[in-house]
């Protein structure tokens, strides 16, 4: 008899499958980050997107600006060489000259029975196209050219979850292109400002678009996160477990841009996988760290505490990576007291570490209160920071909700900035045991 897959196996084997793909995006980002060579960014990246869609080939072909033909640039399989030096198609031309006059990306299951697609392709060639994957490639508005791959390997065919992972590199290579033609032309203020635009999408998609609620109020959660104009990789992120346990995870990767904002979004992938597999607030600090340990991304780690709530006895567990202390504000007494949870190492650096871990007996109406060091680091005109001690003495007055907590904070660290500018992100969870 068959083994039944249940649905919790098959939603665990599809986040599998979605944080693979995702890996592939962060590899390319870091391809895309790592030299301005036209050629050389193009190979690497479609070496990629042809071993990710499992294609036999795969190809980018640019608009001549003199000319508009449209002209191979790069193409890689057995035929690359030919189709490289002959091939030349006009707008509206084959299946790539198709893509770049609608502007649409397309899936063609069977190219020959297709009349967009151009025969000289093959009868040149001697290749044998059987289906293609095809994206425009789209800067500012603009197409500059489209990118294929053909043949998915294995019987398989092209699905629609390939078209939408193929546009994403697509998105990536227009990028790369850009950016190398900038470069040649000394532009690279419009580089820094597409990176970081790019790296802000990335970063504001992955934060929860709303928090947790509790339909019997045992709970309040509010949060904010603001980037400063160079994007960090701050976040935050939520577990509900049932009807009894909450979980709040916040932290921030080391670096800038676009690699930091889509290694940020990989480890919220990763967390809310690992959330499904266990409620242990250790065993999925563990496995996250030794993930981004084997990893390895160029020197790149992350500081992050997460606080598993049990929600019918307000005993809090917080474990902590390196990152600043939580902060208790107490009903009874409007004290703010530090938790000190040891700091511990930031993830991603050292295998198999040990985070150290907190246990807080929560009172009904206690405050629990998490933050990255943008609001600690936050400086004046004077230069003078903020500091946990300023945080520590603000929150020592009597709160009605959480949401009031985020909001004062808030505007008491803008209050204190003035008109200095912000330097770093700056993310606050604020979470109230009812």
């Amino acid at each position: 008899m068959p083994e039944l897959i249940s649905p919790k196996q098959d939603e665990i084997s599809y986040l599998k499958y979605k944080l693979d793909r995702l890996s592939s995006l962060i590899e390319v980002s870091i391809i895309i980050n790592s030299t301005l060579d036209l050629d050389e960014v193009m190979i690497l990246v479609m070496e990629k997107a042809q071993s990710v869609m499992g294609a036999e080939a795969s190809s980018i072909f640019l608009i001549n600006e003199q000319t508009g033909k449209l002209e191979c640039e790069i193409a890689l399989g057995e035929v690359g060489p030919v189709v490289k030096e002959k091939i030349e198609l006009s707008i509206g031309e084959g299946i790539a000259g198709w893509c770049v006059q609608s502007t649409k990306p397309l899936i063609v299951p069977d190219a020959k029975s297709d009349s967009r697609f151009a025969k000289k392709m093959d009868e040149e060639t001697g290749f044998k196209t059987r289906s293609i994957l095809a994206v425009p490639l789209k800067v500012r508005n603009k197409i500059i050219g489209v990118a294929e791959v053909i043949n998915p390997v294995r019987g398989r065919e092209f699905t629609q979850d390939d078209l939408d992972l193929f546009s994403t590199f697509g998105r990536q290579v227009a990028l790369a292109i850009e950016n190398a033609r900038l470069h040649k032309t000394s532009l690279e203020k419009q580089k820094i400002e597409q990176q970081l635009d790019a790296a802000r999408i990335i970063q504001e998609s992955f934060m929860p678009q709303t928090a947790p609620t509790s339909k019997d109020h045992r709970f309040e959660v509010a949060a904010k996160s603001i980037a400063a104009t160079a994007i960090g990789g701050d976040f935050y992120d939520f577990a509900q477990f049932e009807e009894d346990t909450l979980g709040v995870f916040i932290g921030d990767v080391s670096g800038k841009g676009i690699p930091a904002a889509l290694y940020m979004a990989r480890l919220v992938s990763d967390f809310r996988f690992h959330t499904q597999l266990t409620r242990e607030p250790e065993e999925t600090i563990k496995a996250i760290n030794n993930l981004l340990v084997e990893r390895g991304r160029r020197g790149m780690f992350v500081t992050l505490q997460y606080t598993i709530l049990n929600i019918l006895t307000g005993l809090a567990t917080i474990i902590t990576g390196g990152h600043l202390p939580a902060l208790c504000v107490r009903a009874a007494t409007q004290k703010c007291e530090i938790i000190n949870s040891e700091g511990g190492v930031p993830l991603g650096i050292l295998p198999d570490a040990v985070f150290p871990s907190t246990e807080i007996q929560l009172q009904h109406g206690d405050y629990l209160i998490f933050f990255t060091d943008g609001i600690t680091e936050a400086k004046n005109l004077q230069d003078k920071q903020y500091s946990l001690e300023r945080v520590v003495t603000f929150l020592e007055k009597k709160w009605t909700s959480a949401d009031e907590i985020v909001d004062a904070l808030i505007t008491s660290i803008n209050d204190f900035a003035s008109d200095a500018r912000q330097h770093d992100d700056i993310t606050l969870v604020v979470l109230k045991w009812c």
